[in-house]
């Protein structure tokens, strides 16, 4: 079995599994299209605008990263939710793009990949 994407050792969620490596490769591309979607408990301030900016895609220390979409779910004091959806999945993405935007990740999960929804699913367990 492998892989489709990967999760940093940090990061919780959905993990999608195959023994199709020609699959799983066409599924990692960007051009795939694919939405993977991540909700991120951020230590920051939380600039709306900011997030709201990141439609048109940034670039950190030199590494240029597309269009996401983020939202802002809930803030309380100086810690925050946010929904983030992206294409691309490359290395420490979402933990880069959002420390540019002055915020720590301390913990994030991904939520779905493409049409695949982690929903209720409890941790550990497989469909």
């Amino acid at each position: 079995l492998m892989t489709i994407g990967r999760l940093d050792i940090n990061t919780e969620g959905l993990l999608l599994l195959t023994n199709d490596g020609g699959l799983a490769r066409v599924l990692e591309l960007p051009a795939t299209g694919w939405l993977r979607r991540y909700r991120a408990r951020v230590h920051g301030k939380v600039e709306e605008s900011a997030l709201a900016g990141l439609r048109d895609g940034i670039a950190v220390d030199g590494v240029f990263y597309g269009s996401i979409e983020a939202s802002l779910d809930r803030e309380q004091g100086t810690n925050a939710w946010l929904t983030l959806g992206l294409r691309e999945g490359k290395n420490r993405e979402v933990k880069n793009i959002l420390g540019a935007l002055g915020l720590d990740v301390t913990r994030l999960i991904r939520i779905s990949y493409g049409p695949f929804q982690l929903e209720d699913l409890p941790e550990g367990h497989v469909l």
